[in-house]
């Protein structure tokens, strides 16, 4: 008989998912087109792009034609496409990255040996020409990003229980906590609250 794994181990292994990156400074925006070094890094399947948007403003500092764009510029696009940032990078992977059984396949069933791995995600990051149709900006104190990683908290909890009770009755620091948790990607303890 098959063992089913406990609500705990499954939230256990939900926050431990993680998704290797290579980030690029988009050709354009960079003074050595494409001689940059890539940033590479594994990031939290339930953590948000912005999140790096300091620590990559800082890494292509260096290489920026404009030296005064500013970390809440930042953007990033895969394959061209601008990626929703207020969609978790687990989210974003799955609808962009995630492999076609049926494009990778060969007839048999087996994976065919020219099947390109999506390891690790390629993505652009640009400080420019920020693409106002797609993409809502970001403030430079990321209370653009919060309030929309509350608001989907409260979306979640409501289709789960019928009410968002859960978490409006967080605590100030609750919330807070839940937000850095996510940028962070570190859950201290597994919460004994479940929405």
């Amino acid at each position: 008989m098959e063992k089913q794994a406990s609500l705990p181990a499954i939230q256990r292994s939900i926050w431990a998912g993680r998704i290797p990156l290579e980030i690029i400074l988009a050709p354009a925006e960079s003074r050595t087109f494409d001689q940059t070094n890539p940033y590479l890094i594994s990031f939290p399947r339930v953590s948000y792009l912005p999140s790096l948007l300091p620590r990559l403003r800082a890494f292509f500092a260096s290489s920026l034609i404009n030296p005064d764009a500013e970390h809440h510029q930042g953007w990033f696009a895969f394959e061209g496409v601008p990626l929703k940032w207020h969609y978790p990078i687990g989210l974003l992977f799955d609808l962009y990255a995630g492999v076609d059984p049926a494009s990778k396949a060969n007839p048999g069933g087996e994976q065919s040996p020219e099947a390109e791995s999506p390891f690790p995600w390629q993505l652009t990051v640009h400080f420019s020409d920020w693409p106002v149709e797609e993409l809502v900006r970001l403030d430079p104190e990321g209370m653009v990003l919060n309030d929309a990683f509350i608001n989907s908290v409260k979306e979640a909890d409501f289709l789960r229980n019928g009410t968002a009770k859960g978490i409006m009755s967080l605590s100030k620091e609750d919330s807070a906590g839940l937000w850095k948790a996510v940028e962070n990607g570190k859950q201290e303890k597994p919460s004994a609250r479940d929405f």
